[in-house]
Order: structure tokens, then sequence, then C-alpha cells
């Protein structure tokens, strides 16, 4: 234990090679639990408050144990972040350390995919130019990390990427110079190794072999962000099929007829009768804001029929030709995994312990089939390395029984370490009076009309953190005349913040993506408004019948479930307004239920310590700090 207090003293490793660095209790604190941890192959729970500098807390004792590990992070923002910044700087202290990032197979080029789409031609002019940028991108790429290349739209990933359906896997004629495998196989020569939660869970529920030969020897993991991981976890113990196979299929068979000769009209026909009706599905589905069984009854019986049928219809032709080449034998047994998929999502029997919903995207859908329950299932998975959960929100007023019982782990060790920011003195909180109950347009404008002078008096420098995107629409209507208004979606993320930091007037409207792994320092960002209280809708089938399930075992869904959830989340969004120790700012919840509900003290005991103000007070308070220089 000697050992960390060279590292994270005020004149220790650490200081030496970070400019500015400031030794915190915390920080120690953290890495001594975590060491232990470590040693005991315990499984831990620990909250690291804004500003106590949890990656270093655990990335000296992980390099310091000389074992085998996994860091797995939530976002790609603290993926990238780790390894570019934190583990080269923690690495000069363990030059005998190989260290890689492991990322998803869409992260990674497929040469095969991407010749044989080439050769067809079979894509627009401006896709074909794409495709040509990304090979003359190939022929320098070491990695064939889709990061470094040339960008691409959402048409032509698909064409340069594989899937775990179509990879033809050591069948492949370029399996020896493959980026994924190669990436694959430096991994199982490294110490450490940082990945993401959906490549970590597609390999404990072996939906993936991205690591089928890497977590056995795995001594030590570390979840970073898992606040995540409940709903993470759901996804990969249940089943799901997106529209996008089918379009996928289709495109993959027309091309793999055109190589071989266009000489089979029967499977053509096949082909043009599967497209009529999959992009009619899809349009129906599209169409109407309607939950699953609702569509079954408006019609949706009928086309799962037809789609079935036809589905079984093309596997019996596509084995007539799976002999004809690797890709044709790989085509038969995706359209045959497809037809059992979309039988087994689609059949008509009664759920006990699962519940099926779609969830929407612009352009496709999705039909899930989640379990209501994973606790029984998931604490099993957990190997005999140490896990180590951690986050700067992970538990409720103190207690990590919440995640505890989601993942199904009966003795863990838990701690919080509290930020060593002086939130007091540092940020003010402000309540709207008078405000309406939200779930209404009439409730968003009250709050605009109370809160329109004191952003004047902040010169914007606000993030408006909306819980709806008809919340931010309405926003963004009342505040586009006085303010440069950004609004999530219309750029990607990292040219919105630019544009914020450089912006005079300006408000960031956003929904969830931007509640967490956001990261503004400074006078840029003084103010943080949060519309409501982030309860998932129990009206979404999914959370409808987790909450069931919580009454049954005779819990209480709200108190147990959507609580805690909403809880965490508002933590994280306020999570963006203090990110240093010179940082101020003034936090603005628009949701009077924090005065009004039993369940308010609860909520407003779990966000720091922090003074509640009026609106004149609010209006002065950041007068004074829009007098700060920006950054």
């Amino acid at each position: 234990m000697t050992q960390l207090y060279q590292y994270f003293d005020n004149d220790g490793l650490l200081a030496q090679e970070i400019p500015h660095f400031v030794a915190r209790k915390q920080q120690l604190d953290m890495a001594k639990a975590i060491e232990k941890s470590v040693c005991n192959k315990e499984v831990s729970f620990y909250e690291a408050g804004t500003g106590t500098g949890k990656s270093f807390a655990y990335l000296v004792p992980l390099l310091l144990s000389g074992l085998k590990v996994i860091i797995s992070t939530g976002t790609k923002t603290l993926q990238d972040q780790l390894f570019f910044q934190d583990l080269p700087l923690v690495g000069k202290f363990f030059p005998l350390h190989k260290i890689t990032i492991l990322k998803g197979r869409s992260n990674y080029l497929c040469s095969y995919r991407l010749n044989k789409f080439l050769k067809v031609k079979a894509s627009s002019n401006e896709t074909l130019a794409q495709l040509v940028r990304i090979r003359e991108w190939s022929s320098k790429t070491i990695s064939g990390d889709l990061a470094d290349a040339p960008p691409v739209d959402e048409y032509a990933l698909p064409l340069i990427t594989s899937t775990r359906e179509n990879c033809l896997s050591s069948s492949c004629p370029d399996f020896d110079t493959c980026a994924l495998y190669s990436a694959r196989k430096k991994a199982q020569e490294s110490d450490v190794i940082v990945i993401n939660h959906h490549l970590l869970f597609a390999d404990l529920t072996l939906k993936e072999d991205s690591l089928g030969s890497l977590l056995p020897e795995i001594e030590a993991i570390v979840v970073d962000e898992a606040h995540q991981i409940p709903e993470i976890a759901r996804q990969f113990f249940g089943s799901s099929l997106s529209s996008k196979r089918f379009a996928d299929l289709i495109r993959d068979l027309r091309c793999e007829i055109s190589l071989l000769g266009n000489d089979d009209s029967n499977l053509g026909n096949f082909i043009s009768l599967l497209e009529v009706e999959s992009v009619g599905m899809l349009r129906k589905v599209l169409a109407k804001n309607i939950e699953y069984e609702e569509w079954l009854r408006d019609g949706g019986q009928s086309i799962i029929e037809k789609i079935n049928h036809m589905l079984s219809e093309l596997v019996l032709a596509l084995r007539e030709v799976s002999d004809r080449s690797e890709g044709m034998k790989n085509i038969a047994n995706r359209a045959d995994q497809l037809s059992n998929d979309f039988r087994d999502l689609t059949e008509d029997s009664e759920l006990v312990d699962s519940v099926r919903w779609i969830d929407k995207a612009q352009t496709s859908f999705t039909i899930h089939l989640s379990p209501i329950d994973i606790s029984q299932t998931i604490g099993g998975l957990f190997s005999d390395a140490a896990w180590i959960f951690c986050s700067a929100t992970l538990s409720i007023n103190g207690s990590f029984s919440h995640i505890q019982s989601a993942l199904g782990v009966q003795n863990a060790v838990g701690k919080v370490f509290t930020s060593p920011f002086d939130f007091h003195s540092q940020v003010k909180a402000y309540l709207p009076e008078n405000l309406p109950e939200p779930g209404t347009d009439a409730h968003t404008h009250f709050l605009i009309d109370c809160i329109l002078p004191i952003l004047s008096s902040n010169l914007g420098r606000t993030f408006f953190l909306c819980t709806s995107y008809r919340a931010i629409n309405i926003v963004k209507e009342r505040l586009a005349g006085s303010f440069s208004i950004l609004v999530q979606g219309d750029l990607p993320r990292y040219e919105l913040l630019l544009r914020f930091r450089q912006t005079p007037r300006t408000i960031l409207l956003a929904t969830h993506s931007f509640w967490q792994g956001v990261d503004v320092k400074g006078a840029n960002l003084t103010c943080v408004v949060i519309d409501k209280l982030p309860f998932s809708s129990p009206e979404e089938p999914l959370v409808r019948a987790t909450m069931r399930a919580v009454n049954k075992r005779g819990g209480n869904g709200f108190v147990d479930y959507l609580l805690p959830q909403a809880i965490i989340k508002l933590n994280q969004g306020f999570g963006r307004l203090i990110r240093a120790e010179t940082d101020r700012g003034l936090f603005i919840l628009g949701d009077p239920r924090i005065r009004t509900r039993s369940y308010g003290d609860l909520v407003i005991s779990s966000l720091p310590d922090m003074e509640w103000i009026e609106t004149d007070g609010a209006c002065k308070y950041l007068g004074e700090i829009s007098e700060r220089p920006s950054n």
C-alpha cells in the first residue's frame, strides 16, 4: 500500500507528469480500496464524486497488481480518454505492460466486403466515391480502425464493415489480414484491454466470440460508468431483430447474385417480393406511434404471416444454391437464422417473464423481447475475478442496494468517495415558484417565462436538458429570437460543443445523450436547466412490466425501480455544471414535485449540498458569474 503514496502525493509520480496536479484524499482512499478489492477478488461498488479523479484511482492499483485486466466504459468519450490520455501517462511508470483498445465489429474495416461492393458497383456514384476513398486509405492503415478513415455516410458503413451474421470468419479469403481479428489477437496478448460495455456483455452472454479465449484469463475487471449496466445488460439477456436485417440480407444477396453472373431469376423474384413486404412493414410500423400489441391488431399479424411464408420459401431456394460460393453459403445461413428469429420474436404466445416492444428510429425499427428481471441470470456470470463497478452516480443516498439487486449481487463491498468540490460555495440552485406539474406544454411555457430573465443575465452559456423532444421544440421556438440555439442532433456532438464554447449568447438544447459524458469547464458553461425529473414513462411496455414484477415480489415499482433511475439520471445531468474547483454555476430544476411529493426530500438529499435561492437572487448570482471571462 505504501507504493500508492508514491503516486498520489503532491510531489509524487503523478504530480511530476500532470501539470497542476492536486493530491486528493478521496483519490488515494479510492485507490487503496480498489487495491484491496483486486487483491481479495471482490465484487465492489464505488461512487466517486465529480473531481475525485477516479480514472487514476483505479489505473494505478490495476497496473501495480501486474494482473491481466479489462476496463470497460459506457461512452466512447471515456474510452478514448483512457486509451489516448490517461493510460499513456500512467503507462510511463509501467513500460513492460502491453495496453490495447478493442472495439466492436462496426469500428473495423472489412476489406472483403469493401472489395465485393466495389466490384459489383451496385451503389450510387456518391457511395462508390466513398468506397474508393476507403480503399485508398486501406492501403495505408495498419489497424483498420475506421475512426482514422475518411468519413462515410450511414448507407456506406454496412458495405465496409461486418456483422456477426455476415462475417465469413476463417472461411474469408481476407482472414489472414482481417483488421478485426488482428485487433482481437492483439488484445489476447495484452495486459490491459480497454473495451465498452456492449462488447463486455456480448461476450458474457456468448453472443459474440470477441473475447472468448480471453475472459477466462482476466483477473480484474473495472466497469466504469457502471450506472448504465442494468439497462445494457438487459439488452443482451433478451433478443431483438432490426428491420435493417431484412434490408442487409436483400442487399447482400443481390450483390452475390451479381458476382455469380445474374443467372438466377427465381431468387431475384423472391428478393423483390420480400423487399416489398418488408418495406411495407417498415412504413406501417413507423407511420403510427403505437405499441407492438396494438400494431398486431392493426394489421400487423397478417404482415407477419406473409413475411414468415416468404422467408421459408427463400430459405428453401437458397439451400439449392448455397454451394456456389462461400458468400452464398453465408447468406443461406443468414436467411435461415433471420427466419427463425423473426418467427420466435413475433410468435403469438402469452409472455410471463418477458415483454415484447418496438423501438423506433427515423428509418428503421427493432422488435425486442426483453426479460423483466435479469438479476437471477446475470449474478451467476461474474467470474472469480475482481469486479469493480464505479461511477460518479451509483448510489441512492449512500446505498448501493438498488444496483446490487438489479445485478443479482448478494455480497459486495460498497463505498462513496465524496467530491472534493465545495458545491455549497460553487453552486446555487433555483426552483421557479408556482410552476404547474410537468407533463403538459403549459408547464414548459411557464418554466421558460420564469427563467428567461435568468438566461439573459447569464448571456446564454446554458445547457437546457429536456426529457422529451417535444419540450426541446417548444424551448427552441421560444428562445430562438434572443439567443444562439444549438440543438442535439443537428450536428455531431464534438461540433456542437465546439460551437457552444466559441459562440456568444448560446444555449444548447439536448435530451438523453448530453446528460453524461460531456465536459465543459470554466465560464463557458455556468447554468444547467433540467425541465423536470427524468422519470421513465410508466406507460412504456418494458417499464410497466418491470414495475409489475417489482410489485409482485413485494416491493414498490415506483420507489424501488422508477425513482432510483430518475435520481441517478438527475445527478448525471447536474454533473455537467461543475467540472473543476474554480467553476461556479446555477442549477435550475423545473419540477415542483421535489417540494410537494413525499419522495421530494430523497431527491434533494441525493443532490450535492447547495443553497436554493429565489428569482432575484438567481439573476444577481449569474450576473456576478458572467463578469468572469470565458476560457
